[in-house]
């Protein structure tokens, strides 16, 4: 008896010991989502309703600074954008301007603490008609104020000056009238107005100009509702569009938001890339560009060279079909676009596709080959314009019906796919347009030109300087050609000796590179830390498991010496030669440990002489 009492006690021990284990773990569960929630909660004055008692257990890191009167450093003058200037100290907001001057002079200045989302680098609007938002606070972050309280939103110009984004969509003029020099391309990306990712818009658009890309330039700019954020994009690309004397090639489109959609049964969930077969079918109705062929481009393109869509006046050696590509020499013509081959498969296939593309639809007749063959592409996607228009309508319709059953990411470009399906839209494939990917596979997209066997392409890391045809202008692309497109889409970690060498875009102007609060574009803002001259050969380079580590050195040098050439000519343009020239700005997340792509077989050492 004693021995089964003692045995059943020992249990109970265990089983109490157990559930204070569990008790412990809820606790530290609830105190850390608290904790996260208070650290991205954008009303600052609720630090004002609390003692210093109150306040004295919070970590230093998320007590909040007095609210002190902003001291206001402007930038090197930068027309014909808005003088603004930074808040300080770091990590201060929009909430510490108290008139409607001085928050309409700032950038919110708030990185580490308050996210994500970061606001650092957002504009500062203040509220309308000298109300305060629900924060209390006169000034608040306009990412914050367009995802929380809109209605509001005030407006920095003046009185009765300001126009709504309806009005300017409104009062935007249609394409040009006909005449003889409508260039045969328009090239079109989708953007939101996000300050934070200006930058890349930017690069775009200076690397295709850098690189003698022909035809018209069409950027489609989604729910931009504040007027500084309008006036802000529309000076940036009329900057690099000045700076290559091409005014007359750069048009900016605005359209509405759109990241919900009511027909997708959702309630209101927000699906972000709702916003470019909306903004496509809002430029092509609105817009009515002239020219023949239109192209959709990534925001995260950077050109090596130009684009050849003609693909009945190239040589065969400079193209690299898709495996399953035939008849490919052929002008993009009605019915017969030309894109680049994306790893989409064929899974949608198995969608409910009656529903999506309408009984008897073309789309549900197309078979296995079929859909390999033909309609596993995304951008850069060339189609003549009238091909445009109806395939956009299906992408804009079809999206919304899809995600009623399926939510993944990726499921706009499924919507696309069906849509060319639908409109019997037979695309030659083809993987050499551009570069992205990571893997270790050696013909995958148009790497086999950078690293294949026999390849002269330069090591840019080596080099000191990225691979386009303003610096290397003795490369023939058609005898040794490289693919025209960087898509830097992905993060890169490539392994460095004992370390890591860091890049990602989300990281640009989102709280981790700048050493100072502001815009990479800006004028006192430095440039990007540039990676070493032997990052590449830093690289195992005996094993095939390791190609793809070499890859993403290689990108790497790619896209950072890039990004500070396009800055240097950017600022130069705007800033005269008062602008910071240090390359400083640096990534600080740490690497993924469980990440396959730098694993540690790969690591080499380095020989000290």
């Amino acid at each position: 008896i004693n021995a089964e009492y003692g045995e059943h006690h020992n249990e109970m021990q265990v089983r109490v010991s157990a559930l204070r284990l569990v008790m412990a773990a809820l606790l530290g569960m609830v105190a850390l989502v608290f904790v996260l929630l208070w650290d991205q909660l954008p009303v600052e004055n609720l630090d004002d309703s609390l003692d210093a008692r109150k306040r004295s257990w919070l970590p230093d890191e998320l007590r909040r600074p007095e609210p002190t009167e902003p001291e206001l450093h402007p930038h090197p003058p930068m027309e014909p954008e808005p003088h603004r200037a930074e808040l300080k100290p770091r990590n201060t907001g929009c909430f510490v301007a108290k008139t409607q001057e001085d928050c309409c002079r700032a950038i919110d200045s708030r990185f580490e603490i308050h996210g994500p989302p970061y606001f650092g680098g957002s504009h500062c609007v203040p509220a309308a008609s000298g109300g305060k938002f629900r924060t209390g606070n006169l000034c608040e972050p306009e990412a914050w104020v367009l995802t929380h309280q809109r209605s509001m939103m005030g407006s920095c110009e003046e009185e009765g000056r300001a126009k709504t984004l309806a009005e300017v969509i409104a009062g935007q003029n249609p394409a040009r009238a006909r005449a003889s020099d409508v260039p045969d391309l328009n090239l079109m990306w989708v953007t939101d107005c996000k300050l934070e990712l200006e930058w890349s818009s930017v690069l775009l658009l200076w690397s295709a100009f850098g690189v003698g890309q022909p035809g018209d330039f069409t950027r489609i700019a989604t729910g931009c509702e504040s007027s500084s954020a309008r006036k802000y994009v529309l000076d940036t690309m009329a900057t690099v569009a000045a700076m290559f004397n091409a005014q007359q090639r750069v048009t900016v489109h605005f359209a509405p938001g759109h990241d919900t959609d009511e027909r997708d049964g959702t309630k209101g969930e927000k699906y972000s890339p709702y916003s470019k077969p909306y903004g496509v079918l809002h430029f092509l109705e609105n817009g009515r560009p002239l020219n023949r062929v239109g192209v959709i481009l990534d925001p995260d393109f950077i050109f090596m060279r130009p684009l050849e869509y003609r693909m009945d006046r190239v040589e065969s050696n400079a193209v690299i079909p898709g495996k399953l590509t035939k008849d490919w020499q052929h002008d993009v013509r009605d019915g017969r676009p030309v894109a680049q081959q994306y790893g989409l498969g064929t899974s949608w296939r198995r969608y409910e596709l009656e529903k999506i593309c309408g009984e008897g639809s073309p789309c549900m007749k197309v078979t296995e080959a079929e859909a390999r063959r033909y309609f596993s592409v995304g951008p850069p996607i060339f189609m003549t314009m009238k091909d445009w228009r109806k395939v956009a309508q299906g992408w804009y319709d079809y999206l919304p019906v899809i995600r009623r059953n399926h939510k993944g990411w990726m499921e706009e470009m499924q919507s696309f796919i069906m849509s060319s399906a639908h409109n019997e839209q037979r695309s030659s494939v083809f993987d050499h347009f551009m570069i992205s990917g990571k893997s270790n596979l050696p013909n995958d997209e148009g790497w086999a030109w950078i690293d294949g066997p026999g390849s002269e392409i330069p090591d840019v890391c080596r080099a000191g300087k990225p691979l386009n045809t303003v610096n290397f202008p003795e490369i023939d692309s058609n005898l040794a050609p490289y693919p025209p497109i960087y898509h830097y889409c992905q993060s890169l970690e490539p392994t460095y000796y004992e370390g890591h060498f860091l890049w990602s875009k989300y990281q640009i102007n989102w709280g981790k590179t700048q050493h100072q609060s502001g815009n990479i574009l800006d004028c006192d803002q430095p440039l990007h830390e540039e990676p070493p001259r032997d990052l590449v050969e830093a690289q195992n380079m005996s094993m095939p498991e390791c190609l793809g580590q070499r890859r993403m050195a290689w990108m790497a040098c790619q896209v950072v010496y890039t990004l500070n050439a396009m800055l240097r000519e950017f600022k130069e343009f705007k800033c005269g030669q008062n602008y910071n020239r240090d390359c400083t700005a640096r990534h600080s997340f740490r690497p993924r440990k469980d990440d396959p792509w730098h694993a540690e077989l790969c690591r080499t050492t380095r020989h000290v002489s």
